[in-house]
């Protein structure tokens, strides 16, 4: 016996259909991995206060939200808000702030976007997304749909304080 009959008579079709599977999932899983990368390995950095946190009793959890946090800046206002950010992240802010200054308030993001571009700032787009998912660039108030100009109740802190 040659050929599909072949094939049909030893279920090595099913064989192929498993092994197919196999392979799909496994690229599916590491695909999930590559995705979620930089997540693992920042929880990998923190894996000691994460330990810390479940070694904790019950009762000293409660006590520890009664407390005042503690990663507060000192020279925090009460009507400010504190806004942990990377460094990379401080960085590409500062840009933003020296060009909206040149762009004026309040200010298009579309010339923002083009004119971060042209100085060679990577991944603008993004960044952007970031600071107005965390308020720190809020569309103004007055009748100007589509003008955004910067929170002036938010304090930037460095999520690094501390840390050589």
């Amino acid at each position: 016996m040659y050929g599909l009959e072949a094939i049909s008579a030893a279920n090595g079709w099913t064989i192929a259909i498993s092994g197919v599977s196999i392979v799909f999932i496994g690229l599916l899983v590491l695909a999930a991995v590559m995705a979620n990368m930089e997540r693992i390995l920042a929880s990998w950095d923190r894996r000691g206060e994460l330990l810390k946190a479940f070694k904790q009793k019950p009762q000293e959890k409660q006590a520890q939200v009664r407390e005042a946090p503690q990663g507060r800046p000192e020279s925090q206002t009460p009507d400010k808000i504190s806004l942990r950010l990377s460094q990379e992240q401080i960085e590409v802010a500062d840009h933003f702030r020296l060009i909206t200054k040149r762009l004026g308030k309040p200010f298009p993001l579309p010339q923002l976007l083009e004119k971060a571009t042209e100085h060679g700032i990577s991944n603008p787009h993004r960044h952007l997304d970031t600071f107005l998912k965390l308020n720190l660039i809020v569309e103004d108030k007055d009748d100007r749909r589509g003008f955004y100009t910067w929170a002036s109740d938010v304090q930037v802190a460095n999520s690094k304080v501390g840390k050589p």
